[in-house]
């Protein structure tokens, strides 16, 4: 006869087996056949031949990924940075009291849940020639700008409309963070003659440091997949100036039936994540431990 501790595993187990099956099925294994074609020649018709590292090998010296490469981390860092400051900044504000505040926040945080397709496309109609984005410019006295069509400016356009779309989104995970540090420790600190920003800086952001881990490592790992984004709005264009690695990769499988090279990008992709994701989480263990 089981136990009420072992009933109580059981149980446990019984309600993660679904979710385990669904990271197996839709994770571990597509994860596992990108490795296996990732050292092989496939062109979707003709059976696998093993290659062993040439994918890997051409990789490192085609300059349409290494320009991929650059292109990514161009946009990860120019969307991310901004975007962290954004969405502290703004889950700081809707912290505070003040009228409809609950209303407001509904409304700001309404981009987040746009599909990414019709997102893509509004934002395309937003940096047309005569978009609104333009008129805006030309409004404030400013020159209009090539959005989708200007190498220059394409990444700049880019990281706009991502800001548009994830700080709501963020902002509301650092409001979380935020209303769970005890007001008690706030009123001692400012009753001690702490000032807003010695408050802030000494009480509050020490504390938001897992929720800022979490906000950083989500970020990035979500800015790093990007795809969509690029394909609907661009096409990786012009002059392979957006062409970001999802997107190199959807191109080299389905447009160019390069499945083997595909493999290994995303593969690469997916180290190169795991080993930024690592460096983060050493950084802010080290911070801990100052």
């Amino acid at each position: 006869m089981l136990t009420p501790r072992a009933r109580h595993q059981l149980w446990a187990y019984a309600f993660l087996f679904p979710m385990v099956a669904l990271l197996l099925v839709f994770k571990a294994v597509p994860i596992v056949q990108a490795l296996l074609l990732s050292v092989t020649s496939y062109d979707l018709i003709s059976p696998p031949r093993f290659n062993g590292f040439s994918n890997y090998l051409f990789l490192l010296s085609d300059a349409r990924f290494i320009g991929a490469v650059r292109v990514t981390l161009y946009y990860m860092f120019g969307t991310a940075v901004p975007l962290w400051i954004l969405s502290l900044g703004l889950a700081v504000a809707f912290n505070q009291r003040f009228p409809a505040r609950n209303w407001i926040r509904l409304a700001y945080f309404l981009p987040t849940i746009v599909p990414l397709v019709v997102f893509g496309t509004v934002w395309q109609f937003l940096f047309h020639p005569y978009g609104l984005v333009n008129q805006g410019l030309q409004a404030l006295h400013l020159p209009p700008v090539l959005w989708l069509t200007n190498s220059a400016a394409v990444i700049p356009g880019f990281i706009v409309a991502t800001e548009w779309r994830f700080v709501p989104y963020f902002m509301i995970v650092f409001l979380a963070g935020l209303q769970n540090i005890p007001v008690e420790l706030k009123e001692a600190a400012a009753i001690d003659g702490g000032s807003r920003w010695q408050v802030f800086w000494h009480i509050t952001l020490p504390l938001l440091r897992p929720t800022i881990l979490l906000v950083v490592i989500i970020s990035l790992i979500l800015l790093s997949r990007s795809f969509t984004v690029a394909y609907v709005m661009t096409g990786g264009g012009p002059n392979y100036a957006s062409t970001v690695i999802g997107l190199y990769i959807y191109k080299a499988a389905f447009s160019e039936y390069r499945m083997g090279i595909a493999s290994a990008a995303s593969i690469l992709l997916l180290v190169g994540t795991m080993v930024l994701t690592l460096i983060q989480l050493r950084v802010f263990r080290d911070g801990r431990n100052v």
